[in-house]
């Protein structure tokens, strides 16, 4: 309540009340909500009577031996090797009767549909909170890190542009992304009954067939989350796009890609502030959710072709990308420096004899404050992204200590070359920390953890030197602490996975073990052609998309609007508006602005 105080003045003090009151409401549902979870988890009586977990024969106790265990030990003697003694009857008070289960498996009951139902709502209300809290983080990040006169132009793009992405990831780039999920299930055995959603619906994934091997380029189904209504499951025999359980798990399915979706766009757009058009940078935005980064994303997470080149190749697990470091925040970043390169430096960035001028934002407390949502939401992210029950705390502990550890080289290397240390900068080695770890923050020690984010303190410094030596504008230096970051947390996973976790991932036996814990070279090359891939084919896509519409409808704002400031040209309103009295004029500078008194009605 003090800090809403100080920030916004004493009439919202009954905001700071209410948001404090929201907080203690939350710490005491959510263990209610996880109890109740974990309890649903627990299947009731009639429900393990009512569906066999598989086709095993279960055994019950029985009083009358020589009766009972006649007739079945015969089939078990049947399917024994010749060498083996055969079964013989034991005492009758410790005989069990063997009793053959059903050959298939019964139509799940309501109560069997009801609880996986309930274990989903959990999830899907996170990923919602996540994906609207990261965009309130980036706001403040992103408008701290500017000039008073674009914050709202600032705010208004970054709400534009995620939900134009939104719009274009319900159209086509959730059917891209995840369209074949169901077939790389299929092929790993997996039935709806197997798999804690259920994906099956999905199943049309795009591909090829070259030299014997299988590449998955993009999914072919779910466009609209509409989905095939006649598939069916053998082993259930119900309809799976019909069921409750498939729509609820395609719904959960849709608002983890909107989680990541809200990132890659909030990222990408930070590279056209201060001086981007809002109608152009719209279109990108529909472009980035339909295809940029649905692609890529296929290609590690949906069924593509990085992710089998453990299966298909031999090389580890194929590419592990946990928590999006590449999918992600490397494609955001290297969006976000393709945008900085198709617009140009900002005026007044580079001075006379080419010589790179500073341009400071105007709100350092909103980029810590920003950039301490967005930490929150990188590190619930990464412990969403695990698959063991056993992985969410240990992202969790890595994420913050990967974060500790780029924040602590940011603030030696920033004392050390420039005497006092810089929030931005701080802010910058916090979050590329971070980024960094994202790639397998369930998959390395603690320590690992922090060296990870330690070197990913020193990359960014490094690539933001590169920035200014190549003349390239990047106002919030998005390009490095998400693009360089993310680069680096994936090859990380090559060197630093403890091999205790990742068992089963990619649909590999056995858990991810990096260079330095014993594992061979083939992990560390899956890293490295996945991190090479990504970045190359974002820029190249991103190059020919923002090219053409720089061509079509012209990206940059004229230099009029952009030296007086993008808020009034392009939005219509100030982000910092004076007050104004009723019935004066709420105009742009031009016309006299808001205290010119010659406007002001008698």
């Amino acid at each position: 309540m003090v800090f809403f105080t100080f920030l916004y003045g004493r009439n919202c003090r009954w905001l700071a009340i209410l948001v404090l009151w929201l907080g203690f409401a939350m710490v005491g549902w959510l263990p209610a909500q996880t109890n109740t979870i974990n309890s649903q988890l627990s299947p009731t009586a009639d429900e393990t009577n009512a569906i066999p977990v598989a086709p095993i024969a279960s055994l019950t106790p029985d009083t009358n031996a020589a009766s009972a265990v006649e007739a079945p030990t015969s089939e078990l003697t049947t399917n024994t090797a010749p060498s083996e003694p055969a079964v013989s009857a034991a005492p009758a008070t410790s005989t069990p009767t063997v009793t053959p289960a059903p050959a298939t498996m019964p139509k799940p009951g309501l109560a069997t549909e009801t609880r996986r139902l309930d274990i989903l709502f959990f999830p899907a209300l996170l990923s919602s909170l996540l994906a609207l809290g990261s965009l309130g983080g980036f706001v403040l990040y992103q408008c701290g890190l500017t000039r008073a006169k674009n914050c709202g132009h600032t705010s208004t793009l970054l709400l534009v542009g995620v939900f134009i992405a939104l719009i274009g990831y319900w159209a086509g780039g959730f059917a891209v992304q995840n369209g074949g999920i169901g077939d790389t299930h299929a092929a790993l055995g997996e039935t709806p009954a197997t798999m804690t959603m259920d994906q099956s619906a999905l199943d049309h994934e795009l591909g090829l067939m070259l030299a014997g091997h299988h590449w998955g380029l993009m999914g072919n189904s779910g466009f609209f989350l509409i989905t095939d209504d006649t598939a069916h499951n053998e082993s259930t025999q119900v309809s799976i796009s019909s069921s409750a359980f498939s729509r609820a798990s395609i719904a959960v399915l849709f608002l983890v890609g909107v989680v990541f979706l809200v990132i890659v766009v909030a990222v990408a757009l930070g590279g056209a502030l201060e001086r981007g058009r809002l109608l152009p940078m719209a279109v990108g935005a529909f472009l980035i959710g339909t295809i940029l980064y649905p692609l890529l994303a296929n290609w590690t997470w949906g069924g593509g072709w990085l992710a089998e080149l453990g299966r298909e190749f031999g090389l580890g697990h194929g590419f592990v990308d946990q928590g999006g470091a590449v999918v992600v925040h490397a494609t955001a970043g290297t969006l976000a420096l393709v945008i900085a390169m198709v617009l140009g430096p900002r005026y007044g960035r580079v001075g006379r004899e080419k010589a790179y001028r500073s341009i400071p934002g105007h709100n350092m407390p909103f980029v810590v404050l920003g950039a301490s949502l967005l930490l929150i939401t990188f590190a619930a992210a990464n412990t969403f992204a695990c698959e063991s029950p056993d992985e969410p705390e240990v992202a969790a502990v890595n994420t913050l200590l990967a974060a500790a550890g780029g924040l602590l080289i940011s603030y030696l290397a920033a004392g050390w070359w420039r005497k006092s240390p810089e929030p931005a900068a701080l802010c910058r080695g916090l979050l590329g920390g971070a980024v960094a770890v994202s790639g397998g923050s369930a998959l390395i020690d603690p320590w690992a953890a922090f060296v990870i984010g330690a070197v990913a303190g020193l990359v960014v410094l490094g690539a933001m030197g590169w920035l200014d030596w190549r003349r390239i504008d990047d106002p919030t230096g998005a390009s490095v602490v998400h693009g360089a970051a993310g680069i680096w947390g994936a090859l990380a996973v090559g060197f630093f996975a403890n091999g205790l976790a990742g068992n089963g991932y990619n649909g590999m036996e056995g858990p991810v073990r990096g260079l330095f814990f014993g594992g061979a070279w083939h992990q560390l090359a899956a890293q490295a052609i996945g991190a090479a891939v990504g970045f190359v084919a974002i820029f190249v896509l991103g190059f020919v998309c923002f090219g053409l519409i720089q061509k079509i409808l012209g990206t940059r704002a004229d230099l009029v609007d952009e030296v007086e400031g993008l808020d009034w040209s392009q939005t219509g309103a100030l982000g910092y508006q004076p007050d104004v009295e009723p019935g004066s004029v709420n105009g742009s500078p031009a016309d006299g602005g808001p205290a010119d008194s010659g406007n002001a009605s008698p």
